[in-house]
């Protein structure tokens, strides 16, 4: 189990679920003040790590007093039904869109399998929260944690329409969930599953532009300096990608050679050459599902 000090009060916590090629891949952070805040709590068989790392830092569950879901995707929020029963007293905040399938996850369990199949069933099963536990995002929204820390809290819709962003303007501190895309192996790729929506994918990086945060946090992985470049150059990438989707795809080329046509144009995904077996076959999944979501909005418009 792997904790990484980002400022005095927040923590990247490495959830490494027991599964082939995710060791450094799903992070939740943790902000530490007068009131504390777990920021994604990854997928259900994750969870024992979770307590494990509260543990480790003598913080028991019931000292949790916000879990903060960036998206309800299984791999950020599958565990959250687990995790709620162990933090007795922690309210869950989410987007309003995703509060319905917060307290009836049977819909989201399905697209789930429908989408990631076996490896959803690797995620584990996800369970409901009471809705009275849960709290609905609004953009522009204050979480005071005390002791001067308070988050900010964005609504960032594209890689999904239930995605917020949360902001710690004290340090300059933005954690982007997947609204920045993936940090794999220092290489940031998009993360554009269907449906995607181009303008309003963009929209929401200006919007975290002008807060011109100092770090920038991924869900995937990692907290890096020069934040409001790596948002800059993530634009510039999305419609990089966009262009030679989209006009592949109205060639009528299947998504895997999309794939080996972006590999030649952009030199970021030679990342991929270094991989593990385990850690190419989830990119693999991965990137073809981006590339589907890319080409399905391309060929719309």
């Amino acid at each position: 189990m792997e904790i990484y000090n980002i400022t005095p009060n927040l923590k990247l916590l490495n959830l490494q679920p027991p599964m082939p090629g995710y060791g450094k891949f799903i992070g939740a952070y943790l902000f530490c003040g007068e009131k504390n805040a777990i920021i994604d709590v990854g997928p259900k068989t994750a969870i024992p790590n979770l307590l494990h790392a509260l543990s480790e830092l003598n913080l028991s569950p019931d000292e949790i007093d916000y879990i903060i879901l960036t998206h309800v995707h299984i791999d950020h929020a599958g565990g959250v039904g687990t995790a709620a029963r162990e933090m007795s007293r922690a309210k869950v905040l989410a987007h309003s869109r995703a509060v319905p399938h917060l307290v009836d996850p049977t819909m989201l369990w399905q697209n789930s399998l429908k989408t990631l199949g076996e490896l959803a069933i690797e995620y584990g099963e996800i369970e409901p929260v009471p809705e009275h536990r849960i709290i609905a995002a609004t953009d522009q929204m204050e979480l005071n944690l005390g002791g001067g820390l308070t988050l900010e809290i964005y609504i960032t819709p594209g890689h999904a329409p239930h995605h917020i962003s949360i902001f710690d303007k004290s340090n300059g501190v933005l954690i982007a969930g997947e609204a920045a895309g993936v940090c794999a192996e220092d290489a940031v790729r998009p993360t554009t599953p269907p449906p995607f929506k181009l303008e309003e994918t963009l929209s929401s990086i200006d919007k975290l532009i002008k807060l011109e945060p100092r770090k920038l946090c991924y869900g995937h992985f990692g907290c890096y300096n020069k934040g409001v470049e790596r948002l800059k150059a993530y634009r510039q990438k999305l419609l990089d990608w966009y262009k030679t989707v989209g006009a592949a795809a109205k060639a009528g080329k299947a998504p895997e050679e999309i794939l080996t046509l972006l590999r030649k144009k952009d030199e970021s995904l030679s990342y991929l050459d270094h991989l593990s077996r385990d850690e190419y076959t989830r990119e693999f999944i991965l990137l073809i599902n981006s590339i589907k979501g890319l080409a399905g909005s391309a060929q719309k418009d």
